[in-house]
């Protein structure tokens, strides 16, 4: 694992490319999904449903997805999380999905709409809460507020 996450345990990671690295913390039913760097519409497909395989099999119930290093995200990456992505999602046992954002301003308000059309897609389906935060304590306290990581 490249990354010092904040955890008490280590996470174990259960897939890896290149591009993302997927971790799981099994005590909190979390899965860490980190993007190493931009990625392509085909990548964030493949981690996106590597993710998500794994989720209806163990029966995770959170993700924190690190978008940290990413900085753009096409129209085309927008249509397929809200349409085809959402929807698969919405199948799974997934309840709370966390995304860390970097704290860059140009980025942070030319994604607003997306990030609110998101939140509204997982609302209107009934299953999945969905938040952007820009520092992972933030995230945890979010997806883990009464456990400790």
């Amino acid at each position: 694992m490249d990354k010092q996450y904040p955890f008490k345990d280590s996470p174990q990671l259960v897939f890896h490319k290149e591009y993302v690295s997927i971790h799981l913390l099994e005590a909190q039913s979390l899965l860490l999904l980190e993007w190493k760097r931009q990625i392509s519409m085909e990548e964030r497909k493949v981690g996106f449903q590597e993710a998500l395989a794994f989720t209806h099999k163990n029966q995770i119930s959170r993700w924190l997805v690190d978008d940290l290093q990413l900085y753009i995200i096409t129209a085309e990456e927008k249509e397929w999380i809200l349409t085809q992505f959402q929807e698969e999602a919405s199948k799974s046992p997934l309840l709370k999905l966390a995304v860390v954002t970097a704290d860059f301003y140009p980025s942070l308000v030319v994604n607003t709409e997306f990030t609110e059309k998101t939140k509204e897609g997982y609302e209107a389906k009934g299953v999945i809460q969905h938040e952007v935060f820009t520092d992972y304590a933030s995230a945890l306290h979010w997806l883990l507020p009464d456990r400790e990581v």
